[in-house]
């Protein structure tokens, strides 16, 4: 069991400025800024994995027609999904040819902090043999990423319907006859208290093995823009 497929997933609009809701205290224009470099950090991890790797987008259509050239790699495929159906997306999933037989690792776009030998370890943790599920998860509770072998609508669904809260989507799943794996320490990016996290933690130079010098110059600009409150 050779197949490995990764899936970054915007589970809401990230990218269309009329219904982007943008982050507190930044502007539309720079929360789409944001939206967009966490989601590049994202893509440049993917690709640094080699080429066995079956790399897909998964984004709301309502992103589709604002999608900047060249955002997406030529070797990603990409899969939008309705707004309302999110859910369901193991639907979508299920139809792509690519992860039968693969261990699938959905990876949420507003994150970061995960290394290219974490994403090594938490496949190795994954078996056809026995019914697995790695849940990575924020400092603040929330889930960053899953991986199991192919796609388990049981697994899949209740991500949604916990609004990705660890220990709401544990306890759903606990009853389910599976090996659970959790790792934690990550940064889920979802208020600003969350940006002056990122601020300080770009700031380590361990940050490097999860963010390149080119991601580190581009949040760099966001981070001038607005650091006076960063500093607060």
């Amino acid at each position: 069991m050779n197949k490995k497929t990764v899936i970054l997933l915007a589970d809401l609009p990230i990218l269309n400025p009329k219904i982007v809701k943008p982050f507190q205290d930044l502007s539309i224009e720079y929360s789409i800024y944001l939206n967009s470099l966490l989601f590049t950090n994202w893509m440049e991890i993917v690709n640094s994995l080699g080429t066995d790797i079956n790399p897909f987008v998964l984004l709301s259509e309502k992103d589709e027609e604002y999608i900047p050239k060249s955002f997406i790699p030529d070797n990603f495929n990409n899969i939008f999904y309705k707004s309302t159906r999110l859910e369901n997306v193991q639907e979508d999933l299920i139809k792509i040819p690519a992860i039968n037989g693969s261990k699938v690792l959905i990876i949420f776009y507003n994150s970061i902090g995960l290394k290219q030998s974490d994403i090594d370890r938490i496949f190795n943790l994954v078996h056809s043999e026995e019914t697995t599920l790695v849940i990575g998860k924020s400092k603040r509770n929330k889930v960053i990423l899953t991986c199991s072998y192919e796609v388990d609508k049981d697994l899949i669904s209740p991500l949604f319907s916990t609004k990705r809260n660890f220990l709401n989507y544990l306890n759903y799943i606990s009853s389910k006859d599976i090996f659970i794996h959790s790792l934690e320490g990550y940064f889920s990016i979802d208020d600003f208290e969350d940006i002056k996290k990122l601020y300080i933690e770009l700031s380590k130079k361990e940050s490097l093995s999860y963010c390149s010098q080119k991601m580190h110059e581009s949040f760099n600009d966001l981070f001038v823009e607005y650091k006076e409150l960063l500093n607060e």
